[in-house]
C-alpha cells in the first residue's frame, strides 16, 4: 500500500508539464453487504456521505490516454472508506468525453479494519468548468475481509467476516498543472 503512495509524491513532484495533479470532491452513496461468521444470512446496510479524493497523472503521447494513482476517502456513515487506486485510467473519447476504470486496494475503517480489492469506473465530462471536470462512477469492493479477534466478535464458524461494497460516486475535479484539453488550453 505504500508504493501507490510514493507513486502518488513523485508525480506530484514532477513538473507541472509532466504530470497533472488533481483532487475530487462530492458524494457517494453505497450498499454494504455483509457476510458475519455465524450467521446464516447477510446483513445489509445503505449509507452515503462525502467523497474525497487526491491523485496525480500522466497523459500518454498522443494525448488519448491518462494513467495515474489516486488516494480516497469516503464517509460510510459510522465508517470510512479508505481506498488506494493503484491503476487509475482515463480514455478521453472526445475532446470532453472520457470513460475511466481503476483497480486498487480498500481499507474499510470497523472495530479492526476490514481489506480488499477495490475497483470500478465510470465516465468523466472534461472542462466541465475550466479546470473542472464532472465524473460519476460505480465502485465495488469485493469480499473486504476483517479477522474476528475482539471478544465481542461473534464467535464459531469460520475466523472472519466479508464485506461486499457496491455503490456510486458523483464528484468534481479540479485539475492543478497542465491543461488537458483544448477547453483549459488558455488557462
Amino acid at each position: 500500500m505504500l508504493r501507490p503512495l510514493v507513486l502518488l509524491a513523485v508525480a506530484a513532484a514532477a513538473s507541472p508539464s509532466a504530470a497533472e495533479v488533481f483532487v475530487d470532491l462530492g458524494v457517494n452513496a453505497s450498499r454494504i453487504e455483509s457476510d458475519i461468521a455465524n450467521r446464516p444470512d447477510t446483513v445489509s446496510t445503505s449509507e452515503s456521505g462525502v467523497h474525497l479524493g487526491v491523485g496525480a497523472r500522466r497523459s500518454t503521447e498522443n494525448g488519448r490516454a491518462d494513467f495515474g494513482v489516486r488516494l480516497e476517502i469516503d464517509d460510510l456513515g459510522e465508517d470510512t472508506l479508505l481506498a488506494v487506486r493503484a491503476l487509475d485510467y482515463r480514455r478521453h473519447r472526445t475532446e470532453r468525453f472520457a470513460w475511466t476504470a481503476f483497480l486498487g486496494a480498500a481499507r474499510l475503517d470497523l472495530a479492526t479494519p476490514a481489506y480488499g480489492y477495490y475497483f470500478g469506473g465510470g465516465v468523466q465530462l472534461t472542462g466541465f468548468l475550466p479546470r473542472w471536470d464532472l465524473g460519476i462512477e460505480a465502485r465495488f469492493g469485493d469480499k473486504v475481509a476483517r479477522d474476528n479477534l475482539l471478544p465481542t466478535d461473534p464467535q464459531g464458524g469460520r475466523p472472519d467476516n466479508f464485506h461486499d461494497i457496491r455503490g456510486i460516486a458523483v464528484y468534481l475535479s479540479y485539475r492543478f498543472g497542465r491543461a488537458s484539453n483544448s477547453t483549459d488550453a488558455s488557462q
